[in-house]
Order: C-alpha cells, then structure tokens, then sequence
C-alpha cells in the first residue's frame, strides 16, 4: 500500500490525521493495519531526527504483518532503533525490567515464557499442578483452574490445599531470587517500577524523550495490569493510540478484559474517542450475520460492506446435525459448498473452540493425545510444510526442536524454554539443523504409500540427529501413532483444514465453516438474546470471532435443537441465511 493507493475513508482519515492520543473502536476487518501504516507516514514525514514510534501488539502474529506492511513501505530503518515493533511482552520486559534488574536479586534477569507450565508437587506422589493454578500473590489454588485439570479442590483436606500453595510459593521465591520470571512475575516487576514515584518518573522521562508516539493494536487482548501500563505510557507524555475490538476478547483464561476496557475508555475525553466502523473484508450478509453475535445493546447497526467482496451475495449457510456428536459430514458438506464457489477447500478451514471438536468435524482420528511425540512431530512437520501463516512455521520449528530434545532425555528435569535458557542456547546453534530435518520429513504421498510408510522413514532420520543417553531405542521413543494417518494426509489430500478458533484470530479466509456444539450453541443464544447469562459472553465473543474470518461464504455447524433458533438470529438484520439439514 502506498499514499496514492490507499483512498481512506472519512473515519480513517480522522485517526490519521489526529495527533494525540485516541482510543479506538474498530469492527473486523476495519483495515487497521492500512490506517497505521499511513499514520506511521505522516508522524515520519515531520518527526525529529532521534526520535522514534512505539508499535506494540499483543500477539506475534499482528506484529509480524504490521513489520512486513511498514518495511514494504520503506518506513522503518534495518535495525528499526530508534522505533520498537513488537509485543507488549517484549516492550515491557526491555524497557520496564531487564535495564534495572531485580529488587532482591543479583542475578540477571532471564524470562522464561514457559514458567507458568511448570509442575507444583507438594509431596513425592502428590499431583503436580502447573504454577498457573496458584495466585501470584498469595500461592492459593485457583479452583475454577484447578477443576479444568480434573483436581477438585472441594476434595481436598485444608491441610493438603495448603501445602501445594506453600510449594508454589517456595517455588517462586526459589526462581526470583535466581533471576527468573515468566510474563505474569515481569508485570509484576514492571508494575512495581512504575509505582515508585523516583524511577517512574525517570524512566518516563526517557521514553517520551525516545518515542513521541505509541501505537498499541489488539488491545482487546490485554489484561488489567496490561492497562494499568497503558496509562503510565500516556501519563508519561508519550501520545498513546489504543486500537480494539472489545467484542474480540477472547482470552479470559490469561486475564483478558471486556468491562474493563469500556470502562478504561472513559479516560479519554470525546474528541479522543474514535471508531472504525467499515468492513473491507467480508460481504453483505456475512456482516448482517456478525452483527447478531454481539452482546445486544451492538446488534442494532451492522458494519458496512466496503472491501472487494462487499456485493458479494452468497447466503450464510447452517448445517443442521443430529444427536450430540459432532459428525464427519460437516467438513464434506463444506468442502461441496467451497466447490461450488470455485474456491480451494486446502484455504478454507473448519474452525472450531476446541482441537477435538474440529477433528470429527473433518473425520480426523485424535490419536494418542498431545504428549505423544510421534503425533506432535507429525503436526509439526505438517504445520512447517502447510502453514497458514508465521506462527505455524514458529510453532512447527519449536515443537519438533522440542521433541528432539525429549528423546534425548534433556528435559526431564526442566522445562524447554529453561534449559535454553540455563545452557545458553541460541535460536541460531539448532534452528538451521532442525529445519533440515522437518525439510527432510516431508510427508510426499507420491513416495509414501501410507503414514506407516512415512513413520518408518522418519525413525531414522531423527536416530541420526539426536544423542541418546538412556539405551532407549528409537522404536520406543517414535512408537506408532494411529493419529498421524490424518494429520499427514489433511493438507495433501485437498480436505478440509481443522484449526482451533484461537489459532486464526487475526487472518482472514475465502470461506469458513464454524462448529458450535450442544453444550455451548444454546446458552451461547441465550445471551446473544437476553444479555445473559454473562458466563456465556465469551463463548459468544468466541464464535464472532470466528465467523468474522470469513470473506465470501460463512457456513456454521449446528446441533439441530439449536438450528432454526440460530437461524432466526442471525436473520434479524437481513440476512439471508439458508437451513441445510445433514
């Protein structure tokens, strides 16, 4: 995109022409990458030499299309000082931590991303509890996180409720004063920073020295201690730009925010307050239909229509299945409704809540579960052969760095991310040799006849490429997996692609076919009809999410006691939305 071909429309003019800071509302597909880009633009054409812009983002994803759009442009230097682009993460531990150190500690400071999955055991034979259950503050057992682990703690004696959180507590102590964190303990840190007057405002003075803008996208995704830094930013004197989506908030389970945010709106005053309400990606009635899946004081006014496909009029489709399970016809009903748009099935996935779900939606087999190395080396090689964007080849090339690692019996006594970290171990000394093996394991079904064949070929390839200590054979380590039949065969085979909601926000497809089951469909209406129940909000932020990917066909997934009422729904602002039963 350049200055001549982008025509913004009046609402993007405004952000960015306006100086200061703004909070902004945008509905999907609202073009906000466009929008900073040519804000980005217009601060560099006058900005002082020495100074620099603040993008933040909250996911690896957005900053990475934000990197590629603002470098195609020419808009930031290689290396980008004196701009930052990154992730909230990685701003808050550069600028708020790692400079000063830690209070109590003389070790360097080293974060750990993994640190919340390591394992609380109070006593030889207790079940371990990831440090995620336990509070932060105080080491008590979060219950609802607890139960979702299948340890109820209404089960357990005081005696023994207290004991794990004495472990947790002794167990984060024990990393503080070795220099580790991991993000929760780094806001933590960065919050205690800024609350102290003399290096709050020491450090503001050096930021809004260095940075005379802050951009922060995807705000949706941040947690109460993300805003509480937010504000400090735009207290320190540093313009602040917030760009969300409130009806996008979809991570509660790491603290995300929905009242919050509204409420955090109101800091600013009204002139500062802006929206995005054109939609560049989707369809008419793919917009009618997104619009009846927020809360229901915003499903009054649906977004409009304005990107390439916006006189597009295919119907929003509802495949009505019977009994509980979800079944097997979803994907193929799909797959001939794709076909019939004259667009690759390969492109356009079925999206649903849970892996498990999606899985029979397209008739995958689940194999032995994740921690199985054979399954995750085969979704490994997959996910870097048949990426749907950056984060699969990441996640591709750290999951099967990961595997290797296990086989080699390295990790039994720390987590992944530690034992780099303790080592000393740069992306650069395994990235090059483990990308030659995924290269190497290739599922090609013009060579194999089957995944039995590609199972057997891979055997060896990792026995060369790992040291063993144990005397175990590669037999025992790569055991055979039913599982990986479909994971090999999904993306070579032309099928439908299951992807978990979490795993797309942010992208955008041709078309999309959403799941919902019983369990969620029915109190997921009852709020998008009556505001409550509130315990459902997310399920339904969930869902909007999802079908908001969609560019020219939306297809949902229903259990049929649910079709007709969500069909009527989605109706209400014009729709036109076909009942299929399956």
């Amino acid at each position: 995109m350049t200055g001549a071909q982008f025509d913004p429309t009046s609402e993007q003019q405004q952000i960015i022409c306006q100086d200061g800071s703004l909070f902004v509302t945008a509905c999907p597909g609202a073009g906000k990458t466009r929008v900073m880009v040519a804000r980005a633009h217009r601060i560099f054409t006058k900005m002082p030499i020495g100074n620099g812009i603040a993008f933040l983002s909250f996911t690896r994803t957005a900053v990475s299309e934000l990197e590629t759009c603002l470098r195609r442009h020419s808009l930031v230097p290689s290396p980008v000082f004196p701009n930052f682009i990154g992730t909230f993460d990685s701003f808050v531990w550069q600028f708020l931590v790692v400079p000063f150190g830690l209070p109590g500690s003389d070790m360097r400071p080293r974060l750990i991303p993994d640190m919340n999955d390591w394992k609380v055991s109070p006593y030889d034979g207790a079940r371990p509890l990831p440090l995620s259950c336990f509070s932060r503050s105080s080491g008590a057992i979060d219950e609802v996180a607890a139960k979702r682990l299948g340890f109820d703690t209404s089960e357990k004696t005081k005696t023994t409720l207290q004991s794990y959180s004495t472990a947790a507590n002794r167990l984060r102590t024990r990393l503080r004063e070795q220099g580790i964190l991991g993000f929760d303990e780094a806001r933590a840190v960065a919050l205690e920073r800024i609350d102290d007057s003399m290096w709050s405002s020491r450090i503001a003075a050096a930021l809004s020295a260095r940075f005379c803008e802050a951009i922060i996208d995807e705000a949706q995704d941040c947690n109460p201690d993300d805003l509480r830094i937010i504000s400090w930013i735009r207290d320190a004197g540093i313009p602040t730009k917030v760009i969300c989506d409130p009806h996008q908030s979809i991570y509660a389970f790491r603290g995300g925010i929905t009242d919050q945010l509204f409420a955090f709106k109101e800091n600013y005053k009204e002139h500062e307050r802006k929206s995005l309400q054109g939609n560049f990606r989707s369809s008419q009635n793919i917009c009618k239909a997104i619009a009846m899946m927020r809360p229901p004081p915003d499903q009054h006014q649906a977004d409009e229509p304005l990107g390439q496909f916006k006189d597009i009029n295919y119907p929003v489709h509802i495949l009505s299945y019977r009994g509980t399970a979800v079944p097997s016809s979803i994907g193929a009903t799909f797959s001939e409704l794709v076909q019939n748009i004259d667009e690759d099935i390969s492109g356009c996935p079925v999206l649903a809540a849970t892996k498990l779900s999606g899985a029979a939606a397209v008739g995958q087999q689940r194999g032995r579960g994740k921690e199985d190395a054979t399954f995750r080396l085969a979704q490994a090689v997959m996910a870097f052969h048949f990426p749907s964007g950056f984060d699969d080849v990441r996640f591709a090339i750290e999951e099967a760095h990961r595997v290797i690692l296990e086989i080699e019996n390295v990790l039994s006594t720390s987590s992944y991310h530690k034992y780099l970290s303790d080592n000393d171990i740069k992306p650069e000394s395994w990235r090059p040799k483990v990308i030659q093996i995924l290269r190497e394991l290739r599922f090609d079904p013009a060579a194999f006849h089957d995944a039995r064949f590609w199972h057997n070929h891979a055997k060896p390839i990792i026995e060369r490429n790992v040291k063993t200590t144990d005397r175990i054979l590669i037999n025992q380590k790569l055991k055979w997996n039913v599982g990986i039949e479909t994971i090999l065969l999904k993306a070579p085979t032309g099928g439908a692609m299951a992807r978990t909601i979490h795993s797309v926000k942010g992208l955008e497809f041709a078309a999309v076919c959403v799941v919902t089951t019983p369990g969620t469909l029915t109190g997921v209406l009852d709020y998008l009809e009556n505001g409550s129940p509130h315990d459902h909000a997310e399920d339904a932020r969930v869902l909007y999410v999802a079908a908001s990917r969609a560019q020219k066909l939306l297809v949902f997934a229903s259990p049929k006691s649910q079709a007709n009422r969500f069909s009527s729904h989605l109706r209400k602002q014009g729709a036109k939305v076909i009942l299929t039963e399956i």
